[in-house]
């Protein structure tokens, strides 16, 4: 494992910078990373070294590779300033509520092309079975919601939050979100679509609005009016 080089300052200005170009609190982002607020803090201070591992947690949960917090030099810029731009348009950062209620699963259901689902918190298997019956809900209403009347998308909507009752019981909260991500092909207008986020996460601490940081699949990318701009010294010491 190749060992980074920790310029505390250079850390500090890049942490962050990736912080608030994806509109991580520092809050937010401990919670990504399994660290502490106080790590955040203590880091983004430039007055400590930061452990390598500390290191690899951020990284990993901004999904960039650890060498974003490596000073590069001059034959290294380009390639970092690449990276960084990749980023930009693969990554999109998703606010999330937590669905309780009929109302709720409307509200975060409607007018969506797709969804994708996260359940990579859940380790237990009665909490598993739930998941996968709300799976397949999601992705079996998806195909038939525009055909639907208002008293059948309520009776869907109802059985949803009973599912989400059930898996509260387990200890986990059903989060829903959206984002929008557009194919671009040259000489054709863009397909955008308006994609559904279900994440489901342990329930403490879930209670209020969270965020996910996506990484688009394929030849998918986020809007560019919804791309945050790299500063122009964003590799400067």
């Amino acid at each position: 494992m190749e060992t980074v080089k920790r310029d505390p300052e250079y850390i500090a200005k890049q942490l962050k910078l990736l912080r608030k170009m994806f509109g991580l609190t520092q809050d937010a982002l401990a919670e990504a990373s399994g660290l502490t607020t106080r790590t955040i803090e203590k880091v983004e201070s430039g007055r400590h070294r930061p452990e390598e591992q500390t290191l690899r947690s951020l990284a990993r949960a901004l999904k960039m590779d650890v060498k974003v917090f490596q000073k590069p030099n001059p034959q290294e810029e380009t390639r970092a300033r690449a990276a960084m731009e990749r980023a930009i348009r693969k990554m999109v950062l998703v606010r999330t509520t937590p669905i309780h209620t009929a109302s709720d699963f409307l509200g975060a259901f409607e007018n969506r092309h797709a969804f994708r689902v996260d359940q990579s918190q859940v380790i237990t298997e009665d909490a598993l079975d739930v998941v996968a019956a709300m799976t397949d809900w999601v992705r079996d209403l998806n195909d038939v919601w525009v055909d639907c009347d208002s008293v059948r998308r309520l009776e869907y909507a109802r059985s949803f939050a009973d599912l989400c009752t059930q898996l509260e019981e387990h200890g986990y909260l059903c989060h829903m979100g959206s984002h929008r991500q557009r194919l671009h092909h040259a000489g054709k207008p863009d397909l955008v679509f308006d994609v559904g986020l279900m994440s489901i996460q342990a329930a403490s601490g879930a209670a209020g609005t969270r965020y996910a940081l996506v990484e688009l699949e394929g030849d998918w990318e986020t809007l560019e009016k919804d791309r945050m701009a790299l500063p122009p010294d964003f590799f400067e010491q």
